[in-house]
């Protein structure tokens, strides 16, 4: 069975393949990463998930998918935000 490429992948499939400790530890450390410079914004979020979506290409498949899932869990907690605005 061939398997998609990493980039073939929606968002909800990249995030299932974490467990939630992951998920969860992913996320925390998005909140670290982008709160401390207080940026942890719906845009900065969005902009850095399409940085790591686009970097993601020019990498080997392993580091591909991590970055992908990344991407993916900032574009999760990007509408998360979005929706507490709303």
């Amino acid at each position: 069975m061939i398997q998609p490429a990493p980039e073939d992948y929606t968002d909800e499939e990249l995030l299932e393949m974490l467990n939630p400790r992951q998920l969860a530890e992913l996320d925390r450390q998005i909140g670290q990463m982008f709160g401390a410079e207080g940026v942890d914004r719906v845009e900065a979020l969005f902009a850095m998930a399409n940085v790591y979506s686009i970097r993601a290409a020019e990498r080997d498949e392993v580091t591909a998918l991590a970055m992908l899932q990344l991407a993916a869990a900032m574009r999760r907690r990007a509408e998360a935000l979005l929706n507490a605005t709303n």
